[in-house]
C-alpha cells in the first residue's frame, strides 16, 4: 500500500486533493522532461549549425584555394602563349646556313649544334642575338635578337638557352691586333 493510500484510509487526505497533487506531480515530470529534450533539441541545433558553418567555411577556402590555382593556370598559359608568339615572329633561322655552332643545352649535359650565317655567329659571340628553345619540336633553337631574350627571360626563363653578355666586339679586335703583331 502507497504512502496515498494510507492517508486516505486515515482520513488526512481527500481523494481530490490526491488526484490533484497527483497530477500535478505528472505535469511537473511532463514540464522537466519537455524542457530537458528541448534544451538537448537546441543544443544538437546549435552542433549542426556550427558544423554547417565549418564546411561552409572549409568550402569557401577549398574554392579560394581552386580559383587561385586556375589562376595561377591561366596566367602561365598566357605566359607560354606569349613566348611562342614573340619566338615564332622574330626567328631569325636561315635554312641556308652552313656554319655549325655548339651550345649546350638547358641541363647542361647535351652539346646541341645549329646552323648559322657567319653574321649571326658573330651576333652571337657580341651578346646581340641569342638561342632559344622554341616549340615545333624537341631540337628546335631559334635564333632571336637579344631584346627578344630579354624579354623571353622575364616570361619564359627556361626558353633562353644562350645569351653572351653583350660586347661591341673591341675585344675580338684586339686580340686579332695582337696576334698579328706577333
Amino acid at each position: 500500500m502507497s504512502l496515498r493510500d494510507e492517508l486516505l484510509k486515515a482520513g488526512l487526505a481527500s481523494a481530490d486533493k490526491a488526484k490533484k497533487v497527483h497530477a500535478d506531480a505528472r505535469k511537473q515530470d511532463y514540464q522537466r522532461k519537455k524542457s530537458k529534450i528541448a534544451d538537448e533539441d537546441a543544443a544538437r541545433q546549435a552542433e549542426i549549425r556550427r558544423q554547417a558553418e565549418a564546411d561552409a567555411l572549409r568550402k569557401r577556402e577549398h574554392d579560394r584555394q581552386l580559383n587561385l590555382e586556375r589562376e595561377a593556370e591561366k596566367h602561365r598559359r598566357e605566359r607560354a602563349a606569349r613566348a611562342h608568339q614573340l619566338i615564332d615572329s622574330h626567328r631569325l633561322n636561315n635554312p641556308d646556313a652552313e656554319i655549325l655552332y655548339n651550345f649546350l643545352d638547358s641541363d647542361g649535359h647535351w652539346i646541341r649544334a645549329i646552323r648559322v650565317l657567319a653574321p649571326q655567329r658573330q651576333g652571337l659571340a657580341m651578346g646581340q642575338l641569342a638561342i632559344v628553345r622554341g616549340d615545333r619540336h624537341e631540337h628546335d633553337f631559334p635564333l632571336v635578337p637579344r631584346d627578344i631574350a630579354l624579354k623571353l627571360s622575364e616570361l619564359a626563363p627556361e626558353r633562353v638557352l644562350l645569351l653572351h653578355p653583350e660586347s661591341d666586339g673591341s675585344e675580338a679586335e684586339e686580340s686579332l691586333l695582337d696576334s698579328q703583331a706577333v
